[in-house]
């Protein structure tokens, strides 16, 4: 909840912003020009109030002019200029890396009312209120100012009362606001996520009345370029999985933007190992699990990436795509055979079609989700009895990143089957976990798996056999035997290759 005493709060976070180091700036400002105002804007303020950490830092300045500003601002650190018509400066203070935005009171307003982004006309002027500077923010507990001379708080819009109540509204009509930037309504469902708010009734039902409008083009150039997309869904899906996932199917965002998803609903499952339902179902169930202490517990509270919740949200996309039903196909129950491989390639397609890979900070390769999908029944279908060393250390260690999140994906899919008994599907993940335990053990792993006793280089010195296939099935089978524990010398490595070569045992 909102501190009772927000005010106070406010005010002491802006008097001890004052005397940290990179904003000396700010009173060198108020001294050098007597009659100027300087303004915390926006979400830093609403930041502020909610005790939400800090990254990014938005000021205001009024009473002084752009030109004036940025000579001063050149003898304290760099500066930056955006543009002359937006009244906006990249400052970074000296003796620091921070990036701080210093912008004039400006106004926006569509040139044409299409939705586009960049199709705003901005005047900006150092005259300017800033309450008409806050008229043109896109959400209440956005259009907040806090005054760094006077100690006031302007809230022309009621912010307070929503940041209160936990309330995303738009500042006034919400049509009007979305009709500017049809990115809003994506940052709409975001900033619910974000903050574990609800969307104001009048606003929720303007988001879903100009989510079709996302997808609008002008002279065959999207409105809103999936870029922008990408990283709204994804922020959202980072903040609150289950939540976000709810969202984007009930006001019709899957269906703007990845449609394959949508015909998992009512598509069946065995109910031996699936009980939970349909495919959709049983997607929203891995998604929850990824928040669940057990999903915690298991992997030491290693918060879901990016690339993990999208691996999860479209692990079993190939499943329409290859159902095959007793009463249509004559099979034994329902299968779905290659689903791993086909939905490896429709989940790649979606990534690469979303620019999923562009969002700084949560940036997914669509290689990797194909990779992540392609190989998320490895658990299933191995023969854990047998499954190679050689075979665990190129599946989850080979590359560390890929190699956790194809464990936690693993994880998340036992986790949302329900098998008939009622209980969860993790019997299998259960079992692989302690081979797990048991190859790092024999393994000598510590931190990292030890390098491998021998090179190539090495084995040919050895075998006095050229480059090709049997150095490479040479040094596999040596390596087998490394993470066995059964080979921890050079020297025993060099007469197992020499007794190998000797016996030609086959490698493969």
């Amino acid at each position: 909840m909102l501190p009772t005493k927000s005010f106070t709060v406010l005010k002491r976070a802006g008097e001890a912003l004052l005397q940290r180091k990179e904003f000396f700036f700010c009173g060198t400002i108020l001294e050098a020009f007597s009659g100027s105002e300087l303004y915390l804007v926006g979400g830093t303020v609403r930041d502020l109030l909610l005790k939400r950490p800090m990254k990014d830092y938005d000021l205001v300045v009024r009473g002084v002019s752009l030109s004036k500003l940025q000579t001063l601002l050149k003898d304290l650190g760099t500066v930056n200029l955006v543009g002359k018509k937006f009244g906006v400066l990249k400052f970074t203070p000296r003796e620091s890396n921070m990036i701080i935005d210093i912008a004039l009171p400006r106004t926006e307003f569509s040139l044409t009312n299409t939705g586009q982004y960049r199709d705003f006309a901005i005047q900006s002027d150092y005259r300017m209120s800033i309450e008409n500077d806050l008229a043109r923010r896109d959400f209440t507990i956005n259009a907040l100012a806090y005054d760094l001379r006077a100690g006031k708080l302007l809230d022309p819009w009621g912010g307070m009362n929503d940041l209160s109540s936990r309330t995303i509204r738009a500042v006034g009509d919400p049509h009007t606001r979305f009709q500017e930037d049809y990115t809003r309504v994506l940052r709409a469902v975001r900033f619910s996520c974000q903050l574990g708010f609800v969307i104001a009734p009048h606003t929720l039902r303007a988001v879903k009345e100009y989510v079709g409008r996302l997808n609008d083009e002008i002279k065959g150039e999207r409105v809103v370029p999936y870029e922008l997309v990408s990283r709204e869904m994804i922020k959202a899906l980072v903040s609150d999985t289950v939540v976000a996932f709810d969202y984007f199917d009930t006001l019709g965002i899957f269906e703007c933007f990845m449609p394959e998803l949508t015909i998992m609903k009512r598509c069946p499952q065995p109910k031996q190992w699936h009980s939970e339902g349909d495919v959709w179902t049983h997607t929203r169930l891995a998604l929850q699990s990824l928040s669940s202490k057990a999903f915690v517990k298991e992997f030491d509270s290693t918060p879901p990436s990016a690339l993990l919740i999208l691996a999860v949200l479209l692990h079993d996309i190939g499943k329409p795509l290859t159902i095959k039903t007793p009463k249509k196909d004559h099979v034994s129950r329902i299968r779905f055979d290659g689903h791993d491989r086909v939905g490896a390639v429709s989940a790649r397609s979606i990534c690469e079609r979303l620019r999923t890979s562009s969002v700084e900070g949560y940036g997914v390769d669509p290689e990797h989700i194909h990779w992540l999908v392609k190989n998320h029944l490895l658990i299933l279908n191995a023969d854990l009895s047998t499954l190679k060393n050689t075979t665990i250390e190129r599946y989850f260690f080979r590359d560390a990143i890929l190699g956790s999140a194809l464990l936690q994906l693993s994880y998340a899919d036992g986790a949302g089957s329900i098998t008939q008994r009622g209980v969860k599907g993790l019997d299998r993940y259960r079992t692989f976990k302690k081979r797990l335990v048991l190859f790092k053990k024999t393994a000598g792993m510590k931190r990292a798996l030890p390098k491998s006793i021998l090179d190539g280089d090495e084995i040919m010195k050895i075998t006095k056999l050229n480059p090709g296939p049997d150095i490479g099935r040479l040094l596999t089978v040596l390596r087998e035997e490394q993470l066995a524990g059964r080979i921890k010398t050079k020297g025993k490595a060099k007469k197992f290759i020499t007794a190998t070569q000797n016996s030609n045992v086959k490698t493969q």
